[in-house]
C-alpha cells in the first residue's frame, strides 16, 4: 500500500498535518478441552488516518483497504476535522520519526506457524497435565500464534515498519474428589511458540489443581503479604499504568500528580518501562506515532522519576516523548507503558516464606482490574494461596480480599 500517495493526496485537501497508521495480523489458534476441539486462523488489516486542520483533530479507521474506501475515509477524516472544535493544547504531529534498534522481536517459524504446529504443542500441554496428577482434566485452553506488522508514516517523516510475533498458551486444570473440587490455571507467553513452556504450565495446573481440593477459607485479620510473580504481574499494570500516563496526570486523574522526585514505595522497588529490551514482549523500535522508543526508569529505589509520555503530552509540557504512544486503528494515540518490570530484589522465595511468622503466599488473584486507579485504591479476591505460619506453608486457601 502506498502511504506517501495518502499523505499528498490529504496535503493536496488542505489539511495542516496528516498520519496513516498500517496494522496487518494474522494469527493461527487452537482451542482446548480435554481435547484439541478447534483450530481457527484470522488474518486482518486495518488502517487509521489522523488528520489536522488548524488545531482541529479527526481520526477515521477502516478495514476495507480498496482505493474507493480509503479516499472515503480520508474525505470523512477532514470534514470531521473542519466542523470540530480547535484544540488549544494542539502543537503538532510527532516530528522525529525514526526508530531504535531492537533484536529478538520476530520469528519466522512462529509468523508462518500451522496448526500442526501447534498441535504438537497443545498435545504436550494436556498430556502434561495428568502427569502433574492422575486425577486432574484439563477443562479448557488454548494455543496461538500471532504476527503482527504496523507502519506508520505523517507529513514530517516516514514510512517505519516493525514486525513481531507472540506465542501463548494457556490451561485450566480441575480435579474432582470426595464430592470436592480443586482448580488451577497457568499460561506462558513468548515471542517464539517453540519456547512455550508447555510440559512445565501442564504439570504446574495438575498438580496445583489437586492442592487446592481442601483450600479453606482464611479468617480476617492482618497479615504478611507475599505475592506470587504472577499476581504482581496482574496487579503492577492495574495500579501503576494508568497513574504514570501523562495524559491522567495532566487531566488530574492519577494519584502521582506533584510526587515527581518523592519516595513513594519502599527504597527496595525499582519499576522500569523496557520499549527497547531484546526479545521481550511489548518491546518495539518505535511507539504508535512513530516515534523511537526506549528503557524509561519509572520508581527507582521507590522514588519517582518520570511519567510517561506520548507527542501530545509531552509538547504540551515542552518535553519530548518518551515513545510511549499506543493505539488502535480507529483510535488517537495516548501514553501507556510498553512492559512494565519490577526489578528484582535480593531475596528468594524460599527465604521469604521462612522469613515469615503469619502470613499469605498469594498464587492467584480475580477482580484486581476493578481497582481504582485514581485514588490509588486496589481491591483483589484471593483464588489460590497458601496459608504460612512460622515459616512454612501450612495449607491451602481461598476467598480472601486484599485491599491497599
Amino acid at each position: 500500500m502506498d502511504l506517501e500517495k495518502i499523505i499528498r493526496k490529504a496535503v493536496d485537501l488542505g489539511v495542516s498535518e496528516v498520519e496513516v497508521y498500517l496494522a496487518r495480523i494474522s494469527e493461527t489458534s487452537l482451542t482446548l478441552s480435554d481435547v484439541i476441539e478447534t483450530s481457527k486462523f484470522i488474518k486482518l488489516s486495518s488502517l487509521g488516518m489522523r488528520v489536522v486542520v488548524n488545531k482541529s483533530v479527526a481520526i477515521v479507521g477502516t478495514q476495507d483497504l480498496s482505493s474507493e474506501s480509503i479516499e472515503k475515509s480520508l474525505n470523512s477524516a477532514i470534514s470531521i476535522a473542519k466542523v470540530s472544535s480547535p484544540d488549544p493544547n494542539w502543537i503538532s504531529m510527532n516530528k522525529k520519526v525514526s526508530q531504535t534498534h531492537v533484536d529478538d522481536l520476530f520469528d519466522k517459524d512462529t509468523a508462518y506457524a500451522t496448526p500442526e504446529d501447534l498441535k504438537q504443542v497443545a498435545t504436550e500441554l494436556l498430556e502434561s497435565v495428568k502427569e502433574g496428577y492422575g486425577g486432574a482434566r484439563p477443562v479448557r485452553g488454548a494455543v496461538s500464534a500471532r504476527s503482527i506488522e504496523v507502519t506508520y508514516m505523517n507529513c514530517y517523516g516516514g514510512p517505519l515498519t516493525r514486525s513481531e510475533t507472540i506465542s501463548s498458551l494457556y490451561i485450566y486444570a480441575r480435579v474432582d474428589e470426595g464430592g470436592k473440587t480443586g482448580t488451577y490455571s497457568e499460561h506462558d507467553i513468548q515471542r517464539s511458540y517453540k519456547k512455550l513452556r508447555a510440559k512445565e504450565v501442564g504439570f504446574e495446573a495438575g498438580s496445583r489443581a489437586r492442592e487446592f481440593i481442601y483450600a479453606q477459607e482464611l479468617p480476617s485479620g492482618t497479615y504478611e503479604l507475599i505475592l506470587f510473580n504472577r499476581v504482581v504481574s496482574s496487579i503492577v499494570p492495574v495500579m501503576i499504568a494508568p497513574a504514570i500516563s501523562a495524559l491522567n496526570v495532566q487531566q488530574g486523574r492519577s494519584p502521582l500528580i506533584g510526587k515527581l522526585g518523592e519516595e513513594l514505595v519502599s527504597e527496595h522497588v525499582s519499576i522500569v518501562d523496557l520499549g527497547a529490551s531484546p526479545e521481550v514482549l511489548g518491546s518495539k523500535p518505535f511507539d504508535d506515532e512513530g516515534h523511537p522508543t526506549r528503557n524509561t526508569i519509572l520508581f527507582e529505589k521507590g522514588v519517582l522519576k518520570t511519567y510517561l509520555y506520548d507527542t501530545y503530552t509531552a509538547l504540551k509540557e515542552g518535553k519530548e516523548s518518551t515513545g510511549n504512544a499506543s493505539r488502535t486503528f480507529s483510535t488517537a494515540p495516548v501514553p501507556q507503558p510498553h512492559h512494565l518490570r519490577l526489578m528484582p530484589g535480593e531475596a528468594r522465595l524460599d527465604e521469604l516464606i521462612s522469613e515469615t511468622r503469619e502470613g499469605v503466599l498469594v498464587m492467584d488473584t480475580i477482580g484486581e482490574w476493578l481497582s481504582n486507579p485514581v485514588s490509588g485504591h486496589l481491591n483483589a479476591t484471593i483464588t489460590h494461596a497458601y496459608l504460612v505460619r512460622e515459616g512454612k506453608l501450612v495449607k491451602p486457601i481461598k476467598g480472601a480480599v486484599i485491599t491497599a
